[in-house]
């Protein structure tokens, strides 16, 4: 069965995005708030668990995985909340040479066609660029160019041109990992904010006032003692679960969005059915039960997907989420 929703990350080699999604696994596979993530291939699970274990007993550089090869790599998950899935996704870890300069034009052209085919993306940044302050454009520059920000920028611009036609703002989240290495600028809030701030800036595009994304912006980190000792540092994931939520969420929404047209259109029909003469009615009326019943039936799916939604919307509560570069509060 193919997937409901497709999400791709992106980040240069180092950022952490193996790590990343071996800690989701981890966290998520025990159960959080009732929900659960399991892969459809059991031969994987024994693998991310098999590398997760060491990661958490190990010590040393053998305890973090080998570097991975160029090319991308796809994970099929179900999401589920109390044993009952709620969606189905499939994830890619894209490692290839399009986020490098010596990338090919194949390179470019699988990634730009999985791109016009995702639900949403996860921008990874990691935070050893941002342990330090900036206070020039010029060093938000370069650390745009080392992260990678640059490069997703270009594949951002590319994605923009299939918005267009769209009313429906593009889900991306913005993660940064490795977050405990941003631990001492981070510990008071206007420390904090003005390395959101930062983001912002070398994202600048997406927090711009229109409508075309829908943009999370989320630390993550495996724990905060691997912020000056990552060999022996203790494992203690924070925030993993929260971009692959908003995710989610927003794949609900936008399913959400087309079943509330749905109800509008057969609430109009049964409506114009209802409204015509006793002789016009009289012709119809298989047509107008048939509309009610379509209409039951639309209400009844709206209604699920909402209660999926609220369920997904308590965990983002204190979730910084901006359309159009003003913060937002979920709606359901």
């Amino acid at each position: 069965m193919a997937a409901e929703a497709k999400i791709t990350m992106l980040g240069v080699s180092g950022a952490g995005k193996t790590c990343y999604m071996l800690g989701l696994y981890a966290t998520m596979q025990l159960g959080l708030q009732g929900f659960t993530l399991t892969t459809t291939d059991m031969d994987e699970d024994l693998r991310l668990t098999s590398l997760w274990e060491r990661m958490v007993d190990d010590e040393g550089e053998d305890r973090w995985p080998p570097p991975t090869s160029n090319e991308p790599y796809q994970y099929d998950f179900d999401f589920s909340y109390g044993m009952r899935q709620l969606i189905s996704f499939d994830w890619l870890d894209y490692r290839g040479g399009a986020m490098q300069s010596t990338s090919t034009q194949e390179d470019v052209e699988i990634l730009i066609n999985r791109l016009r085919e995702s639900s949403c993306l996860f921008l990874c940044v990691s935070g050893e660029y941002l342990q330090e302050e900036t206070s020039s454009d010029m060093q938000l520059m370069s650390i745009a160019r080392k992260a990678g920000i640059n490069r997703m920028n270009l594949f951002l611009a590319d994605l923009t041109k299939n918005l267009k036609d769209s009313q429906r703002p593009f889900p991306i989240v913005i993660v940064i990992t490795k977050y405990d290495k941003c631990y001492e600028r981070a510990k008071d809030r206007v420390s904090r904010d003005k390395l959101f701030d930062n983001i912002k800036k070398m994202f600048n595009t997406l927090f711009l006032p229109s409508k075309d994304w829908l943009v999370m912006l989320c630390p993550v980190s495996l724990g905060k003692e691997l912020g000056t000792d990552s060999l022996t540092g203790k494992i203690d994931p924070k925030n993993l679960h929260l971009p692959l939520v908003f995710a989610l969420y927003a794949k609900l929404r936008e399913y959400a969005i087309t079943e509330q047209a749905r109800v509008n259109e057969t609430k109009i029909r049964l409506d114009t059915l209802r409204s015509g003469s006793w002789f016009q009615r009289l012709f119809a009326g298989d047509d107008e039960r048939a509309t009610e019943s379509s209409l039951e039936n639309y209400q009844n799916q709206l209604q699920d997907i909402q209660r999926r939604m609220a369920l997904l919307a308590q965990e983002l509560i204190n979730a910084q989420i901006f359309l159009g570069g003003k913060e937002q509060q979920l709606d359901v």
